[in-house]
């Protein structure tokens, strides 16, 4: 927005969010300003067994998610017979489904600002039948490259999460600073990358810091996972173990599988993966050694999967041929081939490790149907997933480095665990349009407010 007084140019940007407040993804935030928006992420958010849609039932088009509010109304922005006014860019920080997963119903015409890595990743997930194969405008930015749009400068800065390509944005307008954290962490493979994300924020002096919360109720990493010590830790569950060997993971991580590699070699077991993990783990540059694919589900393979299995000789083992052999290799199985246990029959003291993927958590209907077919198989169960979100205090720790002028948490159940008494901070609120007033005018937080269930 602009307003004209006496000759003098006076620029007034507003921001609003649309989703991700008070959910786990499904971030979409709106900065306005002279007729150009930017628009960041464009994720679906991520809720099972909620009331809505399901398996059987599947919306039509983006109206009917609108219409149960599970999508934002934005005209211009999704293929729903609104105008494009040419002057919107949607900005994704990374290929997680709850930041990108309306990608199916975006207008091709409006430009999708995004990392090379995350659209190499993003083309590979097309290739498996796994992405939204729609020929969008994307725009592919190098980290730490200004890339100017109307009254919007963004630059994407790398940062570790458990998905390649992921980025945070600095955002300048006319009159304001922002800084958009995306999903982070700082125990993973790379965690320099989001400590030099800090620094660089901090330089950039930003009025309102956009920060996740997704772990806001744990207070440390006590009880996590780093990424290093995955191999290890897989390796010495499958060791305890006599039997079979079973893994489920997130593919849109596939950094990971090499961490599977490292498991079996140091356990002298055969790696057999999932042929899409495989692909995806290749396409981004992995090397793959002593591995096997699997071939359940082999009549779902796409045409350039089928193709690529066959180019790299790699040799298939089906769910029957592992009945009696399981001890030799560790198996990447998903929820939909449990099924399989059928046919494989597994022996006592097998295990099952989940290192990611759906079903999520207990909150997921899905999950305690998986805990059933573990009992029937009599295998054992292990948590051994390395979050890519940083626990409370890395996230108040990023917060305190980068020192915003106002802070804003998103991204979480709980936002209000996400604050510092020495910096400002606004709780957002769904629709309400914001402006430099509503920064000027924001207030501390006391301490009983950051914590409340500790008081």
């Amino acid at each position: 927005m602009q307003v004209i007084c006496k000759g003098v140019h006076i620029v007034n940007t507003h921001f609003t969010f649309h989703k991700g407040i008070r959910t786990i993804g499904g971030t979409i935030i709106e900065l306005a300003e002279d007729g150009y928006r930017l628009i960041f992420d464009m994720g679906r958010g991520f809720a099972p067994g909620a009331p809505g849609f399901d398996h059987d039932l599947q919306p039509r088009d983006i109206r009917d998610l609108q219409r149960l509010d599970i999508a934002p109304k934005l005209p211009g922005v999704f293929d729903d017979a609104s105008e494009s006014d040419g002057k919107t860019l949607i900005a994704v920080s990374h290929m997680h489904l709850d930041h990108m997963g309306f990608f199916p119903y975006l207008r091709e015409d409006v430009p999708v600002l995004l990392t090379h890595d995350s659209l190499r990743l993003l083309q590979g997930l097309d290739a498996v039948h796994d992405g939204p194969r729609r020929s969008l405008s994307f725009v592919p930015v190098s980290y730490d490259e200004p890339y100017t749009f109307g009254p919007f400068t963004i630059e994407a800065l790398a940062v570790d999460h458990d998905c390649p390509g992921a980025c945070a944005f600095l955002i300048t307008t006319g009159d304001l600073r922002f800084v958009y954290s995306g999903d982070l962490r700082l125990h993973g493979s790379h965690p320099e990358w989001t400590r030099t994300f800090a620094l660089r924020a901090r330089d950039f002096r930003p009025d309102v810091l956009f920060i996740e919360g997704t772990r806001a109720e744990a207070d440390d990493n006590s009880t996590t996972i780093a990424e290093p010590e995955l191999a290890g830790r897989i390796a010495a569950t499958v060791q305890a173990h006599a039997g079979g060997a079973y893994l489920l993971f997130y593919p849109r991580h596939p950094e990971r599988v090499a961490s599977f590699m490292q498991a079996a070699n140091a356990c002298g077991r055969q790696l057999v993966l999932q042929p899409h993990s495989a692909y995806l783990f290749e396409h981004m540059g992995g090397q793959l050694e002593n591995v096997r694919l699997y071939g359940g589900m082999a009549k779902s393979w796409t045409e350039h999967l089928t193709a690529w299995v066959r180019k790299r000789g790699l040799d298939v083992i089906h769910p029957n041929e592992l009945a009696g052999h399981e001890h030799s290799f560790l198996v990447e199985i998903t929820y939909p081939q449990l099924v399989d246990f059928v046919d494989i029959e597994p022996a006592r003291d097998g295990v099952f490790m989940h290192v990611g993927g759906t079903p999520l958590g207990a909150y997921d209907p899905a999950w305690h149907n998986l805990m059933h077919w573990l009992d029937i198989f009599g295998l054992a169960f292990a948590s051994l997933g390395s979050t890519g979100h940083g626990s409370r205090s890395d996230i108040l720790s990023i917060a305190e480095t980068i020192a915003p002028s106002v802070l804003m948490p998103i991204h979480s159940h709980h936002p209000e665990r996400i604050g510092l008494t020495s910096v400002r901070r606004i709780m957002p609120a769904y629709h309400r349009v914001y402006s430099r007033e509503d920064i000027l005018r924001a207030s501390f937080p006391a301490q009983s407010e950051l914590a409340p269930d500790e008081s």
